[in-house]
């Protein structure tokens, strides 16, 4: 076999071989050249996911309030043989305003679900970067555990282990990656809304006698961070809204009526190139019928860049209270 071997190569002509030579290094180019662009290409797709924090304005179906916090609610799973106790340097672990949770006790193999409020996260960070999403959001939300003390081998030692829980950041990233609302949801938005009843902007809450018609004020203000180039290619339109509250426990019948009409203009599309638009609207409605009714109004986002019908809804962040009673007999 040797033998054959040895005849194959004197037979092989010396352009063969060179090219043989030739294709070898071809491929080492080549895989060096594919590295350079797997790596120039992760970087580019790590800057436009960086970049479309601030893009992405009116591009994503959904749903928000333009409040200056967010509750996420987190899962946290005990594996450890003993009960732990959750804890924060920052204070409370979780809860909310009425109910905080200074500490959160978990038993052996329990998992539980923690509400957690955090203010919303800037787009830009404090060296005027696009803000790594990832980063902040397992920073903000990194918690600290203790074991409770067990005894040890010699029934005498007590042990007690400390340890950190954090969101693992490569999920995190993968669910930001794929779930492009997810900026919307924990970042700034992009406008402030604010609702007045009455012309009293201090107020949350109003009382009318029945029948009575009251002047309903919203506006509206585009945050500093939006790029203007963004800008440019989205529209908003403002509208009305009102609800009652427990309308079947109402003291009285409707008989069919309307409970409330508005009078005026519902909605308004606000031209965001036009300056001198003071970007407000206003409208009056009336009640007919008893009951507490909220009153608010959200701010509805497209951009020219997102396909038919899809826009951002943003709600104010407080509504209007508005209590209609009967008239007091004279």
């Amino acid at each position: 076999s040797l033998v054959m071997q040895r005849r194959h190569l004197d037979t092989t002509s010396k352009w063969e071989s060179s090219n043989n030579r030739y294709r070898a290094l071809t491929r080492s180019r080549s895989a060096v050249s594919s590295v350079a662009d797997d790596f120039t290409e992760s970087v580019i797709s790590g800057y436009d996911d960086d970049y479309s924090i601030l893009n992405r304005v009116g591009m994503d179906q959904g749903v928000h309030v333009s409040s200056d916090e967010v509750v996420l609610l987190m899962a946290v799973a005990n594996e450890t043989s003993s009960t732990i106790i959750l804890s924060n340097r920052k204070g409370l672990v979780g809860g909310f305003e009425g109910s905080p949770m200074p500490t959160v006790r978990i038993t052996s193999g329990v998992s539980v679900k923690i509400p957690v409020v955090i203010p919303r996260i800037d787009r830009f960070d404090e060296n005027g970067d696009v803000t790594d999403l990832a980063a902040e959001l397992v920073s903000r939300t990194a918690l600290q555990w203790e074991s409770e003390a067990v005894e040890g081998a010699d029934g005498t030692e007590k042990i007690k282990r400390t340890g950190r829980v954090r969101i693992p950041s490569r999920c995190l990233r993968e669910i930001i990656d794929e779930h492009k609302s997810f900026a919307s949801r924990i970042c700034k938005p992009p406008v402030s809304l604010s609702v007045t009843v009455g012309g009293e902007p201090k107020h949350s809450e109003i009382t009318l006698p029945l029948g009575s018609a009251i002047q309903v004020d919203a506006n509206m203000t585009v945050q500093d961070w939006v790029p203007e180039d963004v800008v440019a290619k989205c529209k908003v339109t403002l509208e009305f809204c009102c609800a009652e509250k427990q309308p079947g426990n109402s003291s009285s019948t409707n008989g069919g009526r309307m409970p409330y009409m508005w009078c005026g203009q519902l909605r308004r599309t606000i031209d965001l190139s036009n300056e001198e638009d003071d970007k407000s609207h206003l409208a009056r409605i009336a009640f007919f019928q008893c009951g507490v009714f909220v009153v608010s109004v959200c701010a509805k986002v497209s951009s020219q860049d997102a396909p038919a019908g899809i826009e951002e809804s943003w709600w104010a962040p407080h509504a209007k209270i508005v209590r209609v009673g009967e008239l007091d007999e004279q």
